[in-house]
């Protein structure tokens, strides 16, 4: 067991584009003083929007390899190196937190991390000196199963492990706007509705996201909210939300950050 240290709140990163590694913006520039106000951690686990899997897969120990996972971006992008490291130790516990909830997860060598988690990470802690154990979103996820997965790390919170989600509150590709750019009525008013169902503490409030009228315009596929449960589930039963940052890149993605007391 390890020794107890201070709680660490679990956050949820908006990651945007790639291009938010390079570019100096509201959102990069909230991420680079992140660490100044949270107690440095004994290792981050992350969940990505962008590892779908049929099941749950996590990293294994070694070395994780930077994922260029997207293509038509300037070259400087794929030059970016994050050579974070999975340390054995920090693996074990996230197995042995998984077990203790009575689930399972698959030790993945090749995936590495994603953009999804080394963007943010690259800016929020650039050294890549903490360990990183990223867990996949597994492909018949919901609202329920992503908190409940979250809910299993609870007491790893406790003990100065920073829990982490990756996606964003709007993700609508085929509504791409102008850079920084006003954000349309949908995407202000989704936003809205998803902080109030976090300040509701319940994750009942989101089971039935079908019948939201703006859910659809605002992610024409659920993959880049669901991360936001987890962060939610590992705060435990009645965490609230505060609203560390939102701005709006290219109108329809937002890029919202929460840290769950």
């Amino acid at each position: 067991m390890p020794d107890q240290q201070e709680t660490i709140p679990p956050v949820f990163f908006a990651h945007g584009a790639p291009t938010l590694a390079v570019r100096d913006t509201p959102a990069s520039r909230f991420l680079k003083g992140f660490s100044k106000s949270t107690p440095r951690p004994r290792f981050i686990l992350i969940l990505s929007a962008h590892w779908e899997t049929p099941d749950l897969k996590m990293s294994a120990p070694g070395p994780l390899r930077t994922n260029h996972d997207f293509g038509g971006f300037s070259p400087d992008l794929y030059e970016i190196t994050y050579p974070a490291f999975a340390e054995p130790n920090a693996v074990a516990e996230v197995m042995n937190a998984l077990v203790g909830a009575g689930l399972f997860a698959k030790l993945d060598d090749d995936h590495g991390l994603d953009h999804g988690a080394w963007v943010p990470l690259s800016l929020a802690y650039p050294e890549a000196d903490i360990p990183v154990v990223q867990l996949s979103l597994p492909f018949n996820s919901t609202s329920q199963t992503v908190y409940d997965l979250g809910k299993a790390f609870a007491s790893l919170a406790k003990t100065g492990v920073l829990i982490a989600g990756s996606g964003s509150t709007i993700h609508n590709l085929r509504a791409i706007g102008p850079d920084r750019g006003k954000a349309p009525d949908w995407a202000i008013r989704f936003d809205a509705w998803v902080e109030k169902g976090l300040e509701s503490g319940s994750i009942t409030y989101f089971e039935d996201l079908e019948t939201i009228p703006d859910f659809r315009q605002s992610h024409p596929t659920e993959e880049h909210l669901l991360p936001l449960f987890f962060p939610f589930g590992a705060a435990g039963s009645g965490a609230k939300p505060e609203l560390m940052h939102r701005s709006y890149e290219y109108g329809s993605i937002s890029m919202s950050y929460f840290r769950f007391a």
